[in-house]
């Protein structure tokens, strides 16, 4: 009689061995359905993997795994030569809610590869933790900050519901932003700005209510949206 065991391993080797990347991503993401921490190591194989949607399909695997026999392995990938390994980490120690990670994330932020500061700051959105305030802070504050960076690291600020960041983030709302090169499309980062401002909540309303006196239209018509969610939140 066939037990789970032999369907373990014999997805575990469809995963490492097969030659087609639809069947190994196939067995990565029935692997991470399993509950079982011996298919932590095939998984973590996976995230290395260049055969198209496996590397994804891992760190989805990894975050459904959810095991805690995974947490020294990934604190270690997060220091790994490979970006998009880093990146994978770093994306999933945030969904498994590992706060270990976070002096790690906040190194992260400072990456050479944009990605993976993008995803140290989303995770440290989800982890909570207020050591990330600041840095989150330092990573929109430059004037040549990457947009994808300040939609990431305001998107965690708000999680964090960090009063500090309101000077910051009002800078990042009222910065005019140019078309993105090959999108021809004006990146959605005051958008992102609004959102994280709306759930900061009541220290961002004297700044608010000043940008219903800027000159600019666009900016007007934001805040306006930002406080109309405020009051949504706070009907008295």
């Amino acid at each position: 009689m066939t037990s789970k065991t032999d369907i373990i391993q014999g997805l575990i080797h469809a995963a490492v061995r097969d030659d087609n990347h639809l069947v190994r991503g196939a067995a990565v993401r029935a692997l991470g359905r399993t509950h079982d921490a011996s298919v932590i190591e095939a998984l973590l194989h996976a995230l290395r993997d260049k055969g198209g949607v496996v590397h994804d399909f891992a760190i989805q695997a990894l975050t459904e795994l959810n095991h805690p026999a995974a947490v020294p392995h990934l604190l270690q990938l997060l220091a790994d030569k490979d970006s998009d390994v880093r990146r994978a980490a770093a994306l999933i120690v945030g969904s498994m809610g590992v706060e270990a990670a976070v002096p790690l994330l906040i190194d992260q932020l400072h990456d050479g590869v944009a990605g993976v500061g993008h995803a140290a700051a989303e995770s440290l959105g989800k982890l909570g933790d207020p050591r990330a305030i600041q840095p989150l802070i330092d990573a929109i504050i430059p004037p040549d900050a990457d947009w994808m960076m300040c939609i990431s690291a305001s998107q965690a600020l708000g999680l964090l519901r960090a009063e500090a960041a309101v000077p910051a983030l009002m800078n990042l709302f009222r910065r005019r932003w140019e078309p993105v090169p090959g999108m021809n499309t004006v990146p959605p980062v005051r958008k992102h700005t609004i959102e994280a401002l709306a759930r900061i909540g009541a220290a961002a309303i004297p700044d608010l209510l000043a940008a219903l006196r800027d000159p600019d239209v666009k900016l007007r018509h934001s805040a306006v949206e930002t406080l109309s969610q405020l009051m949504e939140e706070k009907p008295e």
